[in-house]
């Protein structure tokens, strides 16, 4: 049984590190000064937009990646799918403020992905780094609720964080570690 990471650093270093992320998921490094820095609804739904399109693209590395068992496949695919979903509602949203849709992650970002992940060994480190993708996920999201006037926007955002939680808990308990820690998740570590 492999202990869950106590902080989002311990977690990366047991992922391959910080060129992990930054080769895997590069959408993922900056969007979350992006949410805090954001100045209205729009380019806080930008961020969350170009958010949802990293961790789809990660989900989908992930289950690409051959290092995981079959259950921690179908979680992959499945969180991949839930991703989407998200991408769906808030580019629907971005698109309602009269805001442009970032584009789809080009081939680059997913070999990128592909190429960084081969130098990680093993369900345990994936699932790490999978688990620290989500922990900054809700503290964007969770900084973004802050800043959001718009009510349907947080909303939708705070649903959004709640399902970013669910994965993150299921992560845990697939790596051993308790599932729920804290009675309140913010990523912050």
């Amino acid at each position: 049984m492999i202990a869950a990471p106590a902080t989002r650093r311990e977690a990366l270093r047991r992922a391959g590190g910080v060129a992990l992320v930054a080769s895997a998921a590069p959408l993922l490094v900056a969007v979350r000064d992006a949410f805090a820095a954001a100045g209205g609804d729009e380019e806080i739904l930008r961020g969350a937009v170009r958010l949802e399109q990293g961790l789809a693209v990660t989900y989908r590395t992930l289950a690409a990646s051959g290092d995981l068992d079959a259950r921690a496949r179908a979680l992959a695919r499945h969180f991949g799918d839930q991703e989407q979903q998200h991408l769906d509602v808030v580019s629907k949203e971005l698109q309602t403020l009269g805001g442009v849709v970032p584009s789809e992650p080009g081939a680059d970002l997913v070999k990128a992905g592909r190429e960084a992940l081969t130098g990680v060994r093993g369900q345990p480190a994936l699932l790490a780094f999978a688990g620290a993708l989500e922990e900054n996920a809700i503290a964007a999201y969770y900084e973004a609720e802050q800043a959001l006037q718009r009510d349907e926007f947080v909303q939708t955002t705070a649903a959004i964080m709640a399902n970013e939680g669910q994965h993150l808990a299921l992560l845990r308990e697939a790596l051993g570690g308790a599932p729920v820690p804290n009675a309140f998740e913010t990523g912050q570590g």
